[in-house]
């Protein structure tokens, strides 16, 4: 498998480019990113890491996790572009990337890659924030009993309705750990 390289990681989308790009869920991947204001103690902890992080994130434009925190992603490096770097790659022409970074054994995005500026990864993260994966987890566990009958409406409607009331708080937090301590923050 490919690692990481300067040179891979910069043939990455920028979140513009991405999103200029994206044809699915156009109104998520824009709205998400205006509205979100990242907190003022966030943005002083990432202009206190020790270092610049990269972070390379995996997504694919028809996700709606992805268009759900991605650009939260994208705005927290935004709030601090000199401390940190995104690059967006898409997660089905990036097999090899993708396949270092399973959530139990399946191809979940997004995933988030943070690696310090000299290209040691520091950690991972994704799919999702705890809690969203715990709400997430449990209307699989009911679907595959039998008690939903409706995948999209009634497991992947109440992840997003999760994302809309946190407002991004969860993904924030979980984030800049792995960017001020490194570690593997994936559930």
């Amino acid at each position: 498998m490919q690692t990481m390289t300067r040179e891979r990681f910069e043939s990455g989308y920028t979140y513009d480019e991405f999103r200029k790009r994206a044809e699915k869920h156009l109104g998520l991947w824009d709205g998400v990113y205006e509205h979100l204001k990242v907190p003022e103690g966030a943005v002083l902890r990432l202009k206190g890491l020790p270092g610049k992080r990269l972070i390379a994130a995996l997504a694919e434009d028809w996700c709606g996790d992805a268009a759900s925190l991605v650009p939260i992603i994208a705005k927290l490096a935004d709030a601090a572009p000199d401390k940190v770097e995104l690059r967006v790659f898409k997660r089905d022409e990036n097999l090899d990337i993708m396949d270092r970074y399973l959530s139990h054994g399946g191809r979940s995005i997004p995933v988030a890659i943070v690696f310090d500026e000299d290209m040691s990864q520091l950690g991972w993260w994704g799919p999702r924030p705890a809690p969203a994966q715990a709400v997430f987890r449990e209307k699989i566990r009911e679907f595959r009993a039998g008690r939903l009958t409706d995948k999209k409406e009634e497991v992947n409607k109440p992840v997003l309705r999760w994302y809309r009331k946190d407002r991004g708080r969860h993904t924030i937090d979980e984030l800049l750990i792995l960017l001020e301590r490194g570690g593997a923050l994936r559930v």
